[in-house]
């Protein structure tokens, strides 16, 4: 037994409990014990997952394919191609490897096919833009995946006291990238310092707004509940870190989701997938759900997902930069147009062509906009760096 306990039923419970950091810390030392603990590999990928952090869930999701004696587990199948549909050389191996290495695979057929026509994929990416310019995009091979470091094997080869001290010097750096690493990182390290470094840096003014947000939420995913406190905007705000108020995600915010929904409404219908009067029967109200009926027909356009990413990226910046101080989301036409005309921004910006014609165009909604950009100053400078390492590396 573990000197922690039952460390696969502590992070069931942790994750249960929304602790995610906590959850994360638990599975993977669960598997440092046992690597053929299903339970626990399943419960990493879900708890990184669940803090957004892609790179380390894409390696364990790796290290989970080719791990051998596994029983087969449908459900990392979605994560997997989730993770890797812009990887289809990833995508296939991890699939074959399933098949061959785990036990009691049902759809090893179907999943063999998928992974031949994965592999076809690869092959025409490989003879359209070569071998070296995927790869440099990060169309890595699976084994190139798995050997990659993730933050938990580097928290588990070094002492504590060393740990703490190295996220020390990070939050006195005063380099905001090293800092939020270091927030980040404590939600996954169950110690009384963790703590007390989040709190801490809750309350650091010198600290970039987004970075106090995320300290917030690390206590909670570390475990934490009960009050905490947060600086902003010289004020002292009290959140109940058992339900805060308003929202505290790593995600988009649910209360954005009504103008998310407007705004591909919008989009279904300048590709004539909803007539103007369906439309307008919608997006006139500030009704929270989008019936059903409309929902199919927003299903049936093309809205690239990166393109939505990016209006997700805007929405997350401006939320951690003010919260709590955060608008409520009402007027969600305008507040759809406002995403309209950033996520037009970027495709222009980018040098592809923007075919849905001219989002529009009212006060608000440019007010909305102005705000949704105050969290990404460096958003068209960001752009224009995307447009440039696109033209690199077309040649």
């Amino acid at each position: 037994m573990s000197q922690y306990g039952d460390l696969g039923a502590m992070g069931r419970h942790y994750l249960q409990a929304e602790s995610y950091g906590a959850a994360a810390f638990c599975f993977y030392r669960a598997l440092l014990e046992d690597q053929e603990n299903a339970n626990a590999w399943n419960g990493l990928v879900l708890s990184h997952s669940l803090m957004r952090k892609e790179h380390d869930s894409q390696t364990i999701l790796a290290r989970f394919a080719l791990q051998d004696k596994l029983p087969y587990d449908r459900d990392m199948i979605t994560f997997a191609m989730m993770f890797w549909q812009q990887n289809p050389l990833a995508l296939s191996e991890w699939v074959r490897s399933v098949v061959t290495n785990h036990e009691g695979c049902q759809d090893s057929e179907t999943l063999l096919e998928m992974a031949d026509d994965l592999v076809r994929s690869y092959q025409e990416l490989v003879e359209r833009h070569g071998e070296e310019t995927l790869r440099a995009q990060g169309m890595l091979s699976l084994a190139e995946i798995a050997a990659r470091r993730t933050e938990l094997d580097w928290l588990a080869t070094e002492s504590f006291d060393a740990i703490y001290e190295h996220v020390r010097q990070w939050m006195e750096s005063g380099d905001t990238d090293a800092v939020l690493t270091g927030v980040r990182m404590l939600c996954m390290l169950p110690d009384p310092r963790s703590e007390k470094l989040l709190r801490r840096a809750c309350r650091n003014e010198e600290f970039d707004g987004k970075v106090r947000t995320q300290a917030l939420l690390a206590l909670r995913w570390l475990g934490v509940r009960g009050n905490a406190k947060i600086y902003k905007m010289g004020e002292s705000f009290v959140i109940d870190l058992d339900d805060p108020k308003p929202e505290l995600t790593v995600s988009v915010p649910t209360a954005y989701k009504p103008a998310l929904d407007r705004m591909k409404l919008w989009l279904a219908k300048q590709q004539g997938f909803v007539t103007p009067e369906e439309y307008e029967s919608f997006a006139a109200t500030d009704e929270a759900e989008l019936p059903e009926e409309l929902v199919s027909k927003v299903n049936e356009a093309d809205i690239p997902g990166v393109y939505q990413e990016v209006v997700h990226m805007l929405i997350r910046a401006a939320y951690d930069k003010y919260y709590p101080l955060v608008p409520t989301v009402r007027e969600t036409r305008q507040w759809a147009n406002a995403l309209l005309m950033l996520m037009k921004d970027y495709v222009v910006g980018i040098g592809e062509s923007w075919t849905y014609g001219e989002p529009e165009q009212e006060e608000t909604a440019v007010r909305h906009r102005n705000w949704l950009l105050s969290g990404t100053p460096d958003y068209y400078e960001s752009v224009a760096a995307a447009k440039q390492l696109r033209e690199s590396l077309r040649g």
